[in-house]
């Protein structure tokens, strides 16, 4: 025993001479980020993998139920909520970017494949004298697009508010151009639109909401109510013909 016990200690010492020297070596720690497009206008997959030298110990499925980042190795799911809140952040703001960089590829290959805008203009009365009128591109693809207010066939670009173009957020963008007009000549007023995706330029007009047409019920029933109006006049003065007669009697 006393010579058993130095051997199984220089066994022990070796084996974490060897361990200590491992961990202290080079590691590596990479992550394998990956976008694939879908048929139509789907959302890409997007997939997050993270790896330290050869195992795998991170992962991110936008195609899961609750997509978040979740661990792969037993020692990096001790960490808190707070971590995988971060990483479940940075995965889902690199998943957009990657949409966007999509986007920009479909653009730069496919000049076919380009997404008309969604327009419509909207009508905002500001006081009893002035109105101003919004004309909406929505959902338009590559992001270069022209939105220019007419009066008479006349530019109104010094008059017209112009945003800039911003992302919509699934890979395709939006812009809004108005214009203040006078109080009853919104007719005057026509927006233009041109883009990629239209096969000509669009001309859109505001256009007032219909009137009310009077319901076919309500009629019958204003109808209903003056007969029964009339007979009882009607039987009204039957009645004090009758007083009067008697009285004369």
């Amino acid at each position: 025993m006393a010579v058993a016990a130095p051997r199984t200690l220089l066994l022990l010492l070796c084996g974490a001479l060897a361990l200590t020297e491992t961990r202290a070596g080079p590691h590596s720690m990479r992550y394998f980020s990956t976008a694939v497009s879908r048929p139509g206008r789907g959302e890409p997959r997007f997939i997050v993998v993270g790896y330290v030298d050869d195992t795998q110990f991170v992962r991110f499925d936008s195609d899961a139920a609750s997509p978040r980042m979740e661990p792969r190795a037993p020692w990096v799911a001790q960490e808190g909520p707070e971590y995988w809140d971060e990483q479940t952040r940075r995965a889902k703001d690199s998943a957009q970017t990657f949409r966007v960089n999509l986007r920009n590829l479909r653009g730069y290959y496919n000049q076919s494949q380009a997404d008309p805008p969604k327009t419509h203009v909207t009508h905002h009365p500001i006081s009893d004298h002035e109105a101003t009128l919004r004309c909406w591109a929505l959902g338009f693809y590559p992001a270069e697009i022209t939105l220019t207010w007419q009066r008479d066939g006349e530019d109104q670009t010094q008059d017209t508010e112009l945003v800039e173009t911003r992302p919509a957020g699934d890979g395709t963008f939006q812009k809004w151009a108005a214009v203040v007009v006078p109080s009853g000549e919104e007719q005057r007023y026509t927006c233009h639109v041109q883009h990629d995706g239209l096969p000509e330029p669009l001309t859109l007009r505001w256009e007032p909401p219909s009137q009310p047409s009077v319901p076919m019920v309500g009629i019958v029933a204003g109808l209903v109510l003056l007969g029964a109006v009339l007979a009882g006049a009607v039987v009204a003065g039957a009645v004090v013909a009758t007083l009067m007669w008697r009285k004369k009697s």
